[in-house]
């Protein structure tokens, strides 16, 4: 079944690629990476940090990467990927949806009219379970911060047990989204299981602004590591 995997590199959608594998839903030699490049930096669905990290991801799972260009205006953008899918003769679509109807519901509404099965393989869990699954198989960094909360320090931080732990409290106090889901914050991975090489950081540019900053990769290479 050829399915096109949307991903920003970031934790949910990589881990949605991961489980949609894991539980033999398809194969790896049918999926495609499939990155949204938003104009506009406040678009309202898609991520926009280090989406040039994209290709680095693509090299490290030897998966075959496709990019579109949207406006990043609100559903304007929606019907611009939808009209970028149609080109890849997808059979399903895979996204890192947790709880959000917003984008959930936009692509739900693309499968339906084209025939396509949807694939949201952490839509409805618990956010501490995801994260504590992110920090136990992968390696991910948060990229981006802008919720009340979320200070400079955050940025560049990886995401284990002990960040989790801050998140929760910040979570709690603030009621911000744990994952982030409602760009809160952004994540990038640098090596997972299915990756076959990892991506080490050489220079990142950190820029923060009133209550929000980002932290952009400048420099990487990517390494060989044993796969057992």
């Amino acid at each position: 079944m050829r399915t096109v995997v949307l991903t920003s590199g970031g934790k949910d959608s990589i881990l949605a690629l991961h489980r949609i594998l894991d539980r033999k839903l398809v194969e790896k030699r049918e999926i495609i990476l499939f990155g949204v490049i938003p104009k506009n930096p406040e678009s309202f669905m898609f991520h926009t940090v280090n989406l040039h990290m994209l290709d680095a991801i693509s090299k490290c799972l030897e998966i075959p990467l496709f990019k579109a260009e949207v406006s990043g205006e609100e559903e304007r953008e929606v019907l611009e990927l939808e009209e970028a899918l149609l080109n890849l003769d997808a059979e399903a679509i895979c996204i890192g949806a947790i709880a959000s109807r917003y984008q959930l519901k936009r692509i739900d509404a693309i499968c339906k009219k084209h025939g396509l099965r949807l694939f949201a393989p952490l839509w409805g869990e618990e956010p501490e379970k995801i994260l504590n699954e992110v920090a136990n198989r992968f390696e991910a960094i948060i990229t981006s911060v802008s919720a009340m909360g979320l200070d400079e320090s955050f940025l560049a931080r990886k995401i284990d047990h002990s960040c989790i732990e801050h998140l929760k409290m910040v979570s709690a106090k603030y009621g911000v989204s744990l994952v982030g889901e409602g760009g809160e914050y952004e994540s990038l991975v640098l090596n997972a299981p299915l990756f076959r090489r990892r991506i080490s950081i050489k220079k990142l540019e950190k820029t923060w602004r009133g209550s929000t900053g980002v932290a952009v990769v400048r420099e990487y290479v990517l390494e060989d590591k044993d796969i057992i």
